[in-house]
Formats: C-alpha cells, structure tokens, sequence
C-alpha cells in the first residue's frame, strides 16, 4: 500500500522531477563519501598523536617529517569536514528550493483546475474541500512526506557509507554492534509505527472536521447570531480543535521520544565495540586508542543521522493517509480528462441578431431532470425576464446561457454560431453577470469595479457607478473610488453591494447583461432608478433579467414563465397576467409595492 500510494503520487505530481530526484540521490552518495574520508582520516591522525613512529611503515610509505606530515593530515581533515558541511548546506538549499517549488505548483495544479475546470463538475467540491486540498494535504504531503523522504534518503546514504567504513577497518565488533543496532531499530520502530498509524489515520479525519468547523462559523457568523447559536457553534469549533491538539501531543510526543532511544543506542554499541576491540587489542594500546577513537568519531556521526532517520520515518508514517487523500482528490477531479479552454480579453463573439435554445435539457443527476426539453428565443435588445417559484429552473437556465452548464442535449446557437467548449469563453466576454451572492474584495472600490480586468480605466469605473446609482455614496468618502470596499456591517448595506455587482457587470460594457435576482435587496427608490437604468440600456444591450419584482417585470418586453423546469409561455406581462391565475398569485406574493 505504502509502494502503491508512492507511485501513485509520483505518477500524477512527479512529471519532470524524475531527473532531479536522481540528482539528490547522487549528492547524498558524495556527502556520504565526504563523511566516510573524514572520518577514516581519524584513525592516522590519532596514531600520530600518540605514536609519531606508529606512522612510519602506515600502508609502506616512508614518512620522514612527523610534525609535517601530523599537520597535513589534521588539515585533512579539518578541510574535509568543512567540504562536508558546505555540501550539505548547499544541497539543503536546492532541496528546499526544489521542494517549495514542487508544493507551489501541486496547489496551482488544483487552483487551475477549481477554476477552469467545467463548472458543474467544480461545484461538487464544496468549498471546505478545496480549502482542505491547497491549504492542508499539499503542505503536509509535500513537507512530512516528500521532504522527509529526501531526507530519509541523504541520511541512509551517510550511514551506510560510515559502516561500510567500520566493517573494512573492523568487520567482526562492527558486524555484531550493527545487528545489535539493527534488532533494536526494528523493535522500536514497529513499536512506533503501529501508534503513528493509528494517529495519523485519525488525524487526517480530524483535520477535515476542524477545516469545515471553521468555515462554518467564519461563512455563518450573521445566521449564527440571529439564531442566538453561538454557544452551539463555538462549542464545536472548540470540541474540533481540541480533539484536534490532542491527537497533535500525542503525535508530537511519540516524535520526541526516538532521539532518546538512538542516545542509549549510541551508548550501548560504544560499550559493546569497546568491550570486542580491548579483547582483540589487548597488546597494542596504541592500536586500541587510535580505534576507540574512529569508533566514537563514528558514532558521533550516525547518532544525529540516525535521529534524523527515525524522525523521518515517523513523519512519512503519519502522512501516508494525507498521500493516499491528495491521490483520491487527484482520480476525483480527472486531471486526464482536463481540458484548459481560455482566450484573450479582445476575442469576443460577434452578437447582432438573435440566441436560440433548441431542445435544451439538463440535469444535475440522474434521478430528477432540471430544465425540460426548452426551446426559445432572444432577440438583440429585448429585455427578458425569467419568472418562475422557486426551484422551477430559472437560475440553471441563465448558467446554461452563459455555459456555466452544459446542457445534456440540445444545442446553443448565436447568429447562426453553434456554441461549444472551445468559443463558448469568446460568448461569455460579452456577457455581464450579476449573481444572487455577491462577493465584495476587501479592496477599494475601483479594483471592486473592474474585478478581473488588468487595466482599470477610472472613468469606465466612475460612469459604470453612476449607472449602478451609486457613485454618489462612494464620492463622499476622502479617498472615493480608491477606498476600500469593506464589507459586512462596518461598510456596504445588502443593497449597496448588489449595486456595486450591478456596476462591476457595467464597466466591461457588455453586449449581453444577466441579472439573477440583482435587485432583490434594493429599496424600491434605489431599484425603480436602475430600472429605468436598464430599460434606456436595453436599446442597445440585451437583458435576461430573473427576477420577481413588480418594477423590474413590467420593464421587461418578453418574460419567459418557468414551472418545474418547462416553459409554460413566453409573453409580455400584460399577457401573461390575464391568462394564467398562477402567474398573478406569484407577481402579487413576490412584489414589494
């Protein structure tokens, strides 16, 4: 399972790094070379200290200057060390580096595809979801569990190269000391991974339950008082996070633990080889020392690069699950099948006749059918109003329009063009959107107005403001159009924001305008004006308008009268009003006079 979910992961986030990864192996080979001659370098240095005529046959060469030669291979090793070290911190450097880079593009891998992606495919994620992937799985994937195995990787390398060291220059204590190591290291660490397991299973739940508890209570702050919850809701944001913590102590002790184990390790093999080398060099004191010493040089050397280890693998055990999640949202968003559909701002679909729904029908599973086999009609100019109870389809029918939904069967043609996934982003460049939510940026209003836009011509800005009558509420503060849009009670009413979308879908200047229950919060004052706003603007732009307002129907020149998703009748609202009862009882329950 561990092998599979790796190179799952390798296979859908790891293209191109292949190479790279080869490449750290082959730095942690010549640190681990570096470490093995620095500390063999140990062993003469030490002979020469005690014995300076211990050198004078080493290996059959004749040394005539024992303080030369001393000097030499002091400086040996001091300059071996440092290599060592200055290695190791440059490869560090290029391996966080790789590593960073290597998180950023997995989140922007997901960001691309949250928003590119299909629409309805994208709104089955909720937006708990998507936090949790960008904000959770990838850091935790990528810094417990890839960095850590590089990790795991560069210090197995050293330790490997250290013993071979110790087995060349004293095979037998070392080959007992090592078994002694290697029984304990696979006790403990099957002691630990059964508990890390365990946790991180646990834990990767938990997180979820936190993420979505929080969103909760940041997305519901207004609900959630004006239900006098907020006992209910604080309680289980504080229930989440504690249950949380804890599993965190408990992960972080069974982390904290290790470091100790390998400190009697190291203790315990030091006494061990000490006890073989003093039986096997009972003679030659000079010998033994020069030993003792490469043995604790060596030891000194794997004991961090064994803690090192142990940490590593707790932390790759305890992030298998995030793996195993960040994979599943990998197959679940069908990354393979993901096609990136995009254009320039200035390529725009001509519009000069007509729109015609032919046979549209849609839905969003397949137990209940949403828009029902629909055919109509929009004329360059007309001002359409989509009316209908709730639930009858009108709000689907706009995003199909805008092709926010693909229609399951039927087709979309504008001046005899046929819409398809590849122009649809041309059609929408002359669309202007004003949705049921409004999202205001906690940014000043003039980068409010031309949201998504690169440059921002101020006096497009301005003029859209006025048309959304609401320039002169913002030429009141100090900075005008520069100041911030705050949203929430310390800045815009309900209203103010929906006339801030309404100028935001204005300052594109666009062909098509769709408003979708754009002036439900606005006082009849405020939304009288704008519809008179946008009945001059309809002689030359088109309006699809789904609203219930009194004002805003009587403004239309065709409404198209929606139930369960079928078009009952198109017509102007005079028809409309003395042909159908239903229609009438809806106009009077839904006007605000």
């Amino acid at each position: 399972m561990y092998l599979e979910n790796f190179n799952k992961f390798l296979k859908y986030f790891g293209k191109g790094r292949y190479l790279k990864l080869l490449g750290f192996t082959g730095l942690s080979l010549v640190a681990g070379c570096l470490e093995f001659i620095g500390i063999a370098l140990v062993y003469p240095c030490i002979l020469l200290i005690i014995n300076p005529d211990a050198l004078s046959t080493f290996h059959h060469i004749k040394i005539d200057n024992t303080a030369v030669n001393g000097f030499l291979i002091g400086i040996s090793i001091i300059a071996v060390f440092l290599l060592k070290n200055a290695f190791i911190i440059f490869t560090q450097y290029f391996q966080n580096k790789f590593i960073s880079v290597w998180k950023q593009d997995i989140v922007n891998k997901f960001m691309k595809y949250y928003i590119y992606a299909p629409y309805k495919l994208s709104m089955k994620i909720s937006e708990t979801d998507k936090l949790y992937v960008i904000e959770t799985l990838c850091p935790k994937v990528i810094d417990n569990f890839v960095m850590r195995a590089l990790n795991l990787l560069t210090n197995t390398i050293i330790i490997l190269m250290i013993i071979s060291l110790l087995l060349i220059k004293f095979p037998i204590p070392a080959l007992i000391t090592i078994v002694f190591v290697l029984f304990t290291m696979v006790t403990q660490n099957k002691f630990f991974k059964s508990r890390t397991a365990e946790i991180a299973k646990i834990i990767a739940q938990e997180f979820h339950r936190y993420k979505a508890a929080l969103m909760e209570n940041i997305n519901n702050i207004k609900e959630l008082k004006i239900l006098s919850a907020e006992k209910e809701f604080y309680n289980n944001f504080v229930q989440t996070a504690a249950s949380l913590k804890e599993l965190q102590t408990k992960q972080g002790f069974y982390t904290s633990i290790p470091p100790y184990i390998v400190e009697i390790l190291v203790v315990f093999s030091l006494l061990i080889m000490a006890c073989i080398l003093s039986f096997q060099n009972a003679k030659d004191n000079t010998s033994l020392i020069a030993s003792f010493a490469i043995i604790v040089a060596a030891l000194f050397r794997i004991a961090p690069a064994l803690n090192r280890i142990q940490s590593s693998i707790i932390n790759i055990n305890t992030s298998r699950k995030f793996v195993k999640k960040l994979n599943n949202s990998y197959e679940k968003c069908c990354f393979e099948e993901f096609k990136e559909y995009d254009c320039p701002q200035n390529e725009k679909l001509d519009f000069n006749d007509k729109i015609q729904l032919k046979n549209i029908s849609f839905s969003y599973n397949a137990s209940k059918q949403v828009i029902k086999n629909i055919s109509l009609e929009i004329n360059k100019g007309d001002f359409v109003g989509i009316i209908g109870l709730s639930g009858a389809g009108k709000s689907t029918l706009a995003d199909i329009i805008t092709g926010l939904l693909p229609a399951d069967s039927g087709e979309i043609i504008v001046d005899k063009i046929l819409l398809t996934p590849e122009n649809y982003p041309k059609f929408r460049h002359i669309i202007g959107y004003v949705p049921q939510q409004i999202n205001i940026l906690n940014k000043t209003f003039k980068e409010n107005v031309a949201w998504g836009c690169e440059q921002i011509n101020e006096e497009g800005v301005i003029k859209a403001l006025k048309a959304a009558r609401l320039y002169d509420i913002i030429s009141k503060y100090p900075e005008g159009i520069n100041a911030k849009a705050i949203s929430a009670t310390n800045g815009l009413s309900q209203g103010q924001k929906q006339r801030l979308a309404i100028a935001r879908a204005l300052y594109r200047d666009p062909e098509i305008i769709i408003l979708d229950e754009a002036t439900s919060a606005l006082d009849v004052q405020v939304e009288h004006e704008i519809t008179e706003t946008l009945k001059q603007i309809s002689s030359y732009k088109t309006i699809i308008a789904i609203a219930h307002r009194l004002s805003t129907l009587k403004a239309c020149n065709k409404l198209i009268y929606l139930k369960d998703g079928e078009i009952i009748d198109i017509g102007s609202f005079e028809d409309l009003s003395a042909k159908y009862e239903d229609f009438n009882n809806l106009v009077k329950l839904s006007s605000i006079n």
